[in-house]
């Protein structure tokens, strides 16, 4: 009966990663939708660059704040699919009150209480699938949850619908239809999510490194210092990419809304193909060598925008180059959690998150706005290709941390030891 259990498609491990890749995608569609509506809004409020950097940069900051917070509430949290259920309902309440925003003001406001709603979702998800995933479908199950939900919802339904309502109702529209699937999210999250028993959290536990650590030691981790900062460059490269490509093809470009939204979901659908694969090739080969070559791609995502003036070979290039995205999921959830033992998990993905969250998602919106005010809409496009290149150079550094790759490694040292 076991055997046959395991061979049913629907299985709970199936059940789990469907789930979360419509909650982690809703969560970025409601996150990257305003980077689409920022040209209607700019007509409305009159918005510079550095501001709207700060509309970015205002949820990534506490986003930053909350999504370690969350990390460690995941861990900690006796109900994990309670607390989700709870973020899922807030964040998709503040996403409704959006619609209602008459000023700059307001908006900015409600961009940081969003980051606090939206932080924590991500290291739950993530820490609840670590325990339920098959050790060979780890990078899998990570790359189609949060890269392809991420990019189906956030990078390529989300500029097209939302381009759509905005043209032809109006961008407040688009706010007013996020309370409905959020609600049902919640309730599917409590139905059918279970919270992990300790036997399979012992289990995931064995698989990695035996020595006692405490919190302060797994900081000095090589790959969790790493994932920081690679995490925090993709960010980078993502953010400024995501904020002021639709900005740079209609203003400076010249293209339509329409073409815009075209482009930027070819971004999207790249993401969301490439985002599932780039994680499951590495299950079998490796999470260095995949960061590595699919990393180098990232590099020349922004530049096709400034350099290229077809809008076909846009389109290929941009679909082309985006498969380095996939490396994202690796950083942020697979390499941390594969370094350390289990009970920091949470802790692990909350806190590349949220440091990345500062720097990629915070800072960097800020800082590519006031360049792009000083020296034009190239400066951020530019600053994203930059991002992208220091976290090629970091990958060279990585530990690999795939189980298939380090169990065959610790055979052939035992072999050696006996020889």
């Amino acid at each position: 009966m076991f055997i046959l259990e395991k061979k049913k498609f629907w299985s709970y491990e199936n059940k789990l990663v469907t789930i979360f890749f419509f909650s982690i995608g809703f969560v970025f569609f409601d996150r990257l939708a305003i980077n689409y509506l920022i040209p209607f809004i700019q007509e409305d409020f009159s918005l510079t660059n550095t501001q709207i950097g700060l509309i970015s940069a205002a949820l990534a900051l506490t986003w930053s704040i909350s999504g370690p917070i969350g990390g460690i509430l995941s861990d900690k949290a006796k109900s994990k699919k309670a607390v989700l259920a709870t973020f899922v309902v807030l964040f998709s309440v503040v996403s409704l009150l959006h619609g209602l925003v008459g000023s700059f003001a307001m908006l900015f406001v409600l961009r940081l209480i969003m980051g606090l709603m939206e932080g924590p979702i991500v290291p739950i998800t993530q820490a609840i699938l670590t325990v339920e995933s098959s050790e060979n479908r780890r990078g899998f199950n990570s790359g189609f949850t949060m890269n392809t939900g991420n990019a189906v919802f956030g990078s390529f339904l989300a500029p097209l619908v939302i381009v759509a309502l905005a043209s032809t109702f109006d961008w407040h529209v688009a706010f007013y239809l996020t309370i409905v699937p959020g609600l049902i999210l919640a309730f599917v999250i409590l139905k059918y999510v279970k919270n992990p028993d300790q036997a399979k959290i012992t289990q995931v536990s064995s698989l990695v490194p035996k020595e006692k650590i405490n919190f302060k030691q797994m900081l000095k981790h090589r790959n969790i210092w790493l994932s920081i900062i690679i995490f925090s460059a993709f960010m980078t490269y993502i953010m400024a990419f995501n904020i002021y490509g639709p900005l740079f093809l209609m203003n400076v470009k010249g293209v339509s809304a329409g073409t815009m939204s075209i482009v930027m979901a070819s971004f999207g659908a790249g993401f969301a193909l490439f985002g599932v694969i780039v994680p499951a090739i590495s299950d079998r080969i490796g999470r260095k060598p995949i960061s590595l070559a699919f990393g180098f791609l990232s590099i020349f995502t922004p530049l096709v925008l400034i350099y290229v003036d077809s809008l076909a070979l846009t389109l290929i290039l941009v679909f082309a180059f985006s498969s380095g995205t996939g490396v994202a999921a690796l950083v942020m959830s697979a390499i941390p959690t594969e370094s350390v033992p289990f009970q920091y998990a949470g802790a692990a993905i909350g806190l590349t998150i949220g440091i990345g969250e500062f720097f990629g998602g915070f800072l960097n919106p800020i800082i590519s706005g006031i360049a792009a005010d000083a020296f034009g809409l190239t400066a951020p496009l530019f600053i994203s290709s930059g991002a992208a290149t220091v976290a090629f150079l970091c990958s060279f550094l990585l530990i690999e941390s795939s189980p298939s790759k380090v169990a065959v490694e610790q055979t052939e040292s035992s072999s050696l030891v006996k020889v």
